[in-house]
């Protein structure tokens, strides 16, 4: 910061899938229950032996996860996951986020590989503001962060959300069916208008996503003559909208905007780049240790070293041709311009 390499107010965040030092053979495979009460005597036994200590608190998931049977007896803190195609094995992931001026990074998070990339959205920012100590006032990321929660975050804390949204990727297509936004809701009387006229008025809440379904009645929309082109259930259409749809409307419409596309597109090289210069350099793909708090370690070191070359780089000047070309004269004048690959002394070998 003291070199001008941090502007604080503009952060680019991701995750990356980090192999665990861990093999296959040491999956255990059993009931749910059973891999829960055997990871927690397994990790308090592990834990007698580790100086740091630390208690993990599960992350508030809305889905069940496929791996909930299974756990690593070399290393219980990692998951299996599989990444694209490929073969599931354990793994850790890392968290980042990076300053838009130079990429350097400002807040690294590790967790377990299971835990999705949308719940350390606001760690990231918060140990981003801790560390530089100015407000962040845009966030940049891709669709894994772009959730009604993010979007709801972002909003209430007054940052720009520069997220793409993940329910125009996995939302159903508007060739297909009617979309939300062709619903019209009205604040007075808490209820939507379907294109056909019908009234959706309020029947559920959902605790778990924080929201309500709209509804009408199944024999209306039954008898509707546009239910082709508005539902696939056989029980009619409903609409969710989320406590806070005001502030998760005026967060997606910044994300739909040129400026975040732009912000985006920057993201893939910045972003992206700085952790293809960690796994090339500095073997970010590969855990050198086990258990969690020895991964962050890892992952803090690298994103140290990383700051450090850039720092490096950004700073100190390069000689001018006029110096260069005047210490290639004064190394001619000292040595007789020979080439000996055995000098160590390198092209020149010295006449001293």
């Amino acid at each position: 910061m003291e070199a001008g390499l941090v502007s604080g107010d503009k952060i680019h965040m991701d995750g990356s899938l980090v192999d665990a030092n861990a093999s296959k053979n040491s999956v255990i495979k059993s009931s749910p229950e059973m891999i829960e009460q055997l990871r927690r005597c397994h990790s308090d036994e592990l834990n007698k032996l580790d100086e740091l200590k630390e208690r993990k608190t599960p992350a508030k998931r809305y889905y069940t996860p496929k791996n909930k049977g299974m756990m690593i007896s070399t290393d219980p803190d990692c998951e299996m996951v599989q990444h694209g195609r490929g073969e599931s094995r354990p793994r850790y992931k890392t968290h980042r986020a990076v300053d838009d001026r130079c990429g350097v990074t400002t807040a690294v998070e590790t967790t377990a590989g299971g835990v999705a990339e949308n719940d350390k959205l606001v760690p990231l920012v918060e140990q981003h503001e801790k560390h530089t100590q100015i407000a962040v006032k845009t966030v940049v990321a891709d669709t894994q962060y772009g959730t009604n929660e993010n979007f709801q975050h972002c909003g209430e804390r007054g940052i720009c959300s520069h997220m793409a949204d993940m329910e125009l990727k996995q939302g159903r297509k508007k060739s297909e069916i009617f979309d939300r936004s062709e619903f019209e809701y009205d604040t007075q009387t808490d209820t939507y208008r379907c294109p056909a006229g019908a009234i959706l008025s309020r029947k559920k809440c959902k605790t778990t996503r924080s929201g309500y379904e709209y509804a009408c009645g199944k024999r209306i929309c039954m008898a509707c003559s546009l239910r082709i082109a508005c539902t696939r259930s056989k029980n009619g259409r409903s609409i969710k909208r989320h406590i806070n749809q005001e502030v998760i409307d005026r967060a997606k419409a910044e994300s739909s905007s040129q400026i975040a596309k732009k912000d985006r597109v920057r993201r893939k090289w910045l972003m992206e780049g700085s952790f293809a210069d960690a796994a090339n350099n500095h073997g970010l793909k590969r855990s050198r240790w086990r258990r969690l708090w020895r991964v962050k370690i890892q992952d803090c070191l690298i994103a140290a070293i990383q700051n450090i070359r850039r720092l490096l780089k950004n700073t100190l000047k390069r000689p001018a041709a006029a110096e260069r070309l005047a210490v290639r004269a004064m190394l001619d004048g000292l040595c007789d311009g020979k080439w000996d690959p055995e000098s160590p002394y390198g092209r020149y070998v010295p006449l001293f």
